[in-house]
């Protein structure tokens, strides 16, 4: 299979792992504050440390008491009853009291601005740093609450809450290296909660650790076996390691529990179609199509143009027939001609040359930068050894932008085969100012030699 075909199933797996892993730490933070206990320690301990923690005094002990009942009754009128009392020159004890009920009532910045104001009264205060990195987080402020959470457990206050959160945020950086020593900690100090397992997977994934990445996989799945997100991140690993039939079969049982996208779907398409299994392809192709809206036609497209072009043309015709079934009159004119162009090609290769010929000609006239069918109706005329025909089509294609490099090639392609080297060199050494690759400079080399050995 082509190495196009192997660059964009690992753009597609890209994307999939990317996708997977931004849905799933936007689902972090918000389940940790659903966690009872955790609400419970952040909110219900009013209890302070001696020494990392600043000192009450007997009136404002009293103030606090007077405060307990309706604190847990009524965290509202609390709120309007504190405030009032905290001034510059009150405990920061106050400030972060505050600061624990203005979270309770969902004020983020609030929150915020009294856990800071406990810290300036208290520098070493390490719960109110610990608390206002996760409020931080919550509020999608990673580069502070990185910060914050590195001095709470300078100070002392190290959990597995803690390193799990501030791998979180480091996370969020693309700084794997700190979150997966971070990871690593909050597993040791909490072994049963998954979001740091997850985590730590997600480091070693884009440190391209796949192999350990696979096994961490192997474990979330086996406690959490109808979880999709495990069996996808998972194929991601297998991909990266290169071994895209494991890969496959993970994406098949997403696709059983009936949780595959289109995404996951036509990638699973291109993994069949690199392992030269085009019938299965079709067959995730197909699948694809029941979940694809009116913007998801560019897969369906580029699913048809590789059956297409790796000469699966029967089943191209399907894949070609099913997606206009399925967009309709909601195909645009120009993926209509898309469509048109690779039926053309499939008509030329069968011998169908009036039909080919007859639907570039169509194309060309109602869009004259429609590269791909000027250089495909120059390679026609090439083959009928009309060159007069061909080299003013492909000297038209060479003129879009877009498509000049290909336009080139194929015009170097076609005098290739009439063994006109000479003329050919030239166009092969523009094609390669354009863009390199070792294909066509293995393709330039020899015809150069062609070229020397013809004079």
């Amino acid at each position: 299979m082509s190495t196009r075909i192997q660059k964009l199933i690992l753009a597609v797996a890209l994307v999939a792992s990317s996708l997977s892993v931004q849905s799933n730490t936007s689902t972090i933070a918000s389940d940790m504050w659903n966690d009872p206990a955790f609400i419970k320690t952040f909110t219900g301990s009013y209890g302070f440390l001696a020494g990392y923690e600043p000192p009450i005094s007997d009136d404002e002990k009293d103030a606090l008491r007077s405060l307990i009942d309706l604190i847990k009754a009524s965290p509202k009128i609390a709120i309007q009853q504190l405030e009032p009392q905290i001034q510059k020159s009150s405990s920061a004890a106050f400030d972060f009291i505050l600061a624990n009920l203005y979270f309770q009532d969902g004020n983020l910045a609030n929150a915020e601005k009294y856990y800071s104001n406990a810290i300036r009264k208290h520098p070493d205060f390490r719960r109110a740093y610990k608390n206002l990195g996760l409020v931080q987080v919550q509020d999608g402020n990673f580069n502070d609450a990185i910060i914050t959470i590195s001095k709470a457990i300078e100070l002392g206050e190290a959990d597995g809450r803690a390193y799990g959160l501030l791998g979180y945020g480091y996370l969020t950086q693309e700084r794997y290296y700190p979150a997966e020593a971070a990871y690593r900690q909050a597993i040791l100090m909490q072994p049963d909660i998954t979001d740091w397992k997850v985590g730590l997977a997600r480091c070693l994934l884009e440190t391209q650790r796949y192999a350990d990445a696979i096994a961490l996989f192997d474990t979330l799945i086996k406690d959490e076996p109808s979880n999709a997100d495990y069996w996808l991140l998972q194929s991601n690993a297998y991909l990266g390691k290169g071994e895209s039939l494991p890969a496959a079969k993970n994406i098949e049982i997403v696709r059983l529990m009936g949780k595959a996208d289109l995404t996951t779907l036509t990638l699973l398409g291109d993994i069949y179609m690199n392992n030269d299994a085009p019938e299965l392809a079709l067959e995730a192709y197909q699948a694809s199509l029941k979940s694809a809206g009116e913007q998801d036609n560019q897969a369906l497209l580029r699913a048809a143009e590789l059956l297409t072009r790796s000469g699966n043309y029967a089943l191209a015709q399907t894949m070609i027939a099913d997606t206009r079934k399925h967009f309709g009159n909601k195909l645009s004119e120009e993926d209509d001609f898309t469509l048109l162009t690779l039926e053309a090609k499939i008509a030329r290769a069968q011998g169908d040359d009036s039909k080919a010929v007859a639907a570039l000609n169509r194309i060309v006239e109602h869009d004259a930068l429609n590269g791909e069918a000027i250089i495909e109706l120059a390679n026609y005329y090439a083959d009928q050894n009309d060159l007069a025909k061909a080299i003013n089509r492909y000297e038209q294609a060479v003129k879009i932008e877009s498509y000049e490099r290909q336009a080139l090639v194929a015009h170097a392609q076609a005098l290739v085969r009439k063994h006109n080297y000479k003329d050919a060199l030239p166009l092969l050494r523009r094609a390669l100012q354009l863009k390199s690759d070792n294909n066509l400079e293995d393709y330039a080399q020899r015809v150069e030699r062609a070229a020397r050995n013809q004079s």
